[in-house]
């Protein structure tokens, strides 16, 4: 029969390198075998992910033992957005000809969030065309208030699942199934979420922490922000460019790291694997990376909860 129509549509699964949908694959890998057999999985590749993400991803890919279908967006000379596969060959980076040719250089913003728009739904939606399928999305069980895809056409072909909410899924069964299996993203030690290496909806240690751990691509962040052509300037994070995290950056996550600390309950404090002097002088000494291979600025970030903040076809 043939796959695509109403009667036998097409199962997909887009998966982001955060817990959620990582999980979620496994999780039909053991619970639906039947629709595990039949899942297409994809990656839409900004191009500006950090090379961990990348990593992660072919992990997943071995456990799975199925391939991950990469897809990029593809600005047309009318600046309509389509998509195309990734190839060995294919260094081209998404984000860039999308900003540069499209937008003339306007840096996305939570009030223009083009870059989930053009970069992720779009090309997912032109490589299904008008297909029918089954979409799996990795919201949760105690996450009533979340949405999923919600198609941009009045001709809905796309259906979205969410066997989490079915099975009563939450976070700390996340957890546990990669910890049985792939283990926890790691640049979950120090970013609050999966997705771009820069992003208007990351924390200012996040950058602070890039800086250190990725200077060159901390360098690629701060030239969005300044090279320009008519001599405008964008910034990541509000009211401050880069070049203030630069200058501040041991300062920034010092303060962060007092003000999760203080906000932490004397049993939660009990999960650290440093002391809190012990990770201050870590800063101090700027042995970050040290510093985060602990787990210990994860936790201080889970101190709030989870991170709600941003896309959630980004991070799920």
């Amino acid at each position: 029969m043939k796959s695509g129509t109403k009667e036998n549509p097409r199962h997909i699964l887009g998966l982001s390198g955060g817990k959620d949908s990582t999980a979620l694959a496994i999780h039909l890998k053991r619970t639906r075998p039947d629709i595990f057999d039949k899942l297409e999985f994809y990656f839409t590749d900004t191009g500006t992910k950090l090379d961990e993400l990348y990593d992660y991803l072919e992990v997943l890919e071995r456990y799975l033992g199925r391939p991950i279908y990469k897809i990029k967006a593809d600005v047309g000379e009318d600046k309509k957005i389509g998509y195309k596969a990734e190839t060995v060959e294919d260094k081209s980076v998404p984000f860039d000809d999308v900003l540069f040719n499209k937008y003339n250089g306007f840096l996305p913003a939570p009030n223009a969030r083009w870059c989930t728009r053009d970069l992720k739904i779009i090309p997912m939606e032109k490589w299904i065309g008008d297909d029918h399928c089954i979409s799996y999305v990795g919201i949760r069980f105690d996450e009533p208030s979340r949405d999923g895809y919600k198609s941009r056409s009045k001709n809905v072909n796309i259906t979205a699942v969410y066997p989490f909410r079915e099975d009563g899924i939450v976070i700390s069964d996340v957890y546990r199934i990669l910890e049985e299996s792939v283990g926890i993203p790691p640049y979950y030690r120090w970013k609050t979420r999966s997705g771009c290496y820069f992003c208007f909806y990351q924390r200012r240690v996040e950058y602070a922490i890039l800086y250190y751990l990725y200077p060159d691509l901390f360098t690629e962040s701060k030239k969005y922000e300044t090279e320009h052509s008519d001599g405008r300037r964008f910034t990541w994070v509000k009211d401050k460019p880069l070049e203030y995290i630069e200058e501040n950056a041991k300062d920034i996550i010092i303060r962060y790291v007092k003000k999760q600390f203080k906000k932490a309950k004397d049993t939660y404090r009990e999960g650290f694997k440093l002391k809190f002097d012990q990770m201050i002088e870590l800063i101090e000494q700027e042995k970050i990376e040290e510093f985060i291979n602990t787990w210990d600025l994860k936790r201080l970030h889970d101190v709030d909860g989870e991170n709600k903040d941003g896309c959630d076809v980004c991070a799920i």
